[in-house]
């Protein structure tokens, strides 16, 4: 007889959470993110709507739980390039970096983005969540420059920075599967010395 041995509570949650978002960005980019009821979301992640509102205060706020993940881990690993590179080094091999291995990660991603292209309140909330993306880059480069808070130019080169990973995000889904996101984060990061010059 197989003894099951119960489950952590941390790995119980942590499983709830990912069906709730797996099961809302799925309904969300097949169905609209208008027309998707929380309670369509649990039935789907098979859980009670009270599990839901324990993770997540709104619907809304499902969209964007994985990407705040991201870039949490970027300032860490930003921070720990060499300081041998120009700040715009350790940017690109950063974001280089945090794109490896993304292949595994393209259905859901595509699952994202069609979610957030549903409503225009996800676009619009997206764009928000792009700022606070950029000031996270700012902050980080300001530490790394010794400064307590961003200034002119740390600001730049976090605006900058998330324009050059969006745009490489952006051709990598509209492009074949077999091309990967750091190697066109790479590349967009390559050709803007070039355009300045």
């Amino acid at each position: 007889m197989v003894q099951h041995l119960p489950v952590p509570r941390a790995v119980a949650a942590a499983r709830s959470r990912e069906a709730l978002i797996d099961a809302a960005l799925e309904l969300f980019a097949d169905d609209g993110f208008d027309a998707t009821s929380t309670e369509a979301i649990t039935a789907r992640a098979g859980v009670s709507p009270r599990t839901f509102f324990r993770y997540f205060p709104t619907k809304e706020s499902i969209v964007f739980h994985r990407d705040y993940g991201f870039m949490r881990s970027f300032a860490a690993v930003f921070l720990d390039q060499p300081a041998s590179m120009t700040d715009y080094e350790a940017l690109r091999a950063t974001f280089v970096g945090q794109a490896a291995g993304f292949g595994a990660l393209r259905a859901r991603i595509e699952t994202y983005r069609a979610a957030v292209d549903s409503s225009a309140v996800l676009v619009g909330r997206e764009q928000e969540h792009l700022h606070d993306h950029a000031t996270t880059v700012a902050e980080a480069v300001a530490r790394r420059r010794g400064l307590t808070e961003p200034d002119a130019a740390c600001r730049l080169f976090g605006d900058v920075a998330l324009v050059l990973y969006q745009r490489a995000l952006r051709g990598w889904l509209d492009g074949p599967p077999a091309r990967e996101l750091a190697d066109l984060v790479d590349a967009e990061f390559a050709r803007l010395p070039g355009l300045v010059r």
